[in-house]
Order: structure tokens, then C-alpha cells, then sequence
């Protein structure tokens, strides 16, 4: 599992036997995009092996770089490549919580109108954060 620590740097899960150490920083003078909930249809769907999917039907504002879970605060922030940033807009169900922290990445689907076919679908690295108010 991936954590925020003091200095807000991620120490990546192993991949192909390497670590990666990443930085996962938002800027602070990110631009604020409206909630996806504010423009479209969507849903998290997060299985209790820890794989998350964000499904949407409409094409977001900017391609995600990361997603951020706050377990304090239950929500999940998308930031874009850019370093603009946007909420889900809706909290992270109980049922979700235990299984999405153990997550690495979130797949982000969108899907056409209808919900019928899918649109595109890529990785976004998941970064937990929970400092335990």
C-alpha cells in the first residue's frame, strides 16, 4: 500500500522487481475543476481484492495523472497532468473503504451514454492518504 509520508513522497509498490520512488505533489496554485458527479454519470467500483475502477459517460476536462484517497475525509481527488484537480463529488461508500486503501491504481473507464461500450480506459496510480483524525 501506498502512503503519504511527512514529505509527501510515495515510495511505489515494486514493479518488475525495481522500486520506484515517486513524488506526488499537487501544486498550490492548482486549478479547481468542478466534481465529476457535477457533469456526468459515475460510479466507483472497488472489488474486495483491492482493484477500483472509476466509470464515467462523458469525456473529462484533462487526462488523470494520479488519484488521491483521503481516508480521513472518505474522498477521492483526480489530479490531472496538468496539476489541475477534481473531486469525485460524492463520498467513498463504507463498504469501499477497507478495500480501496489496499488499492494501487484506479482504471478510469469512460463508457458512451448509453453505457454500453467503452469509450477509453487507463491506469491511474492510487496514492492513500490517512493521517487519522
Amino acid at each position: 500500500m501506498k502512503t503519504y509520508d511527512d514529505d509527501i513522497d510515495v515510495l511505489a509498490q515494486p514493479v518488475h522487481g525495481l522500486a520506484l520512488q515517486q513524488k506526488y505533489v499537487r501544486s498550490t496554485e492548482a486549478t479547481v475543476l468542478p466534481p465529476l458527479a457535477s457533469f456526468c454519470e459515475c460510479e466507483l467500483l472497488v472489488n474486495d481484492a483491492g482493484m477500483a475502477i472509476v466509470a464515467f459517460n462523458k469525456t473529462l476536462p484533462e487526462g488523470i495523472h494520479w488519484v488521491e484517497y483521503d481516508m480521513d475525509l472518505s474522498i477521492l481527488t483526480f489530479v490531472t497532468w496538468s496539476g489541475s484537480v477534481m473531486e469525485l463529488g460524492m463520498k467513498v461508500h463504507a463498504p469501499f473503504r477497507k478495500y480501496l486503501k489496499t488499492a494501487e491504481q484506479i482504471m478510469m473507464v469512460q463508457m458512451s451514454d448509453d453505457g454500453k461500450q467503452i469509450i477509453v480506459t487507463y491506469p491511474a496510480d492510487l496514492v492513500v492518504r490517512n493521517i487519522g483524525i
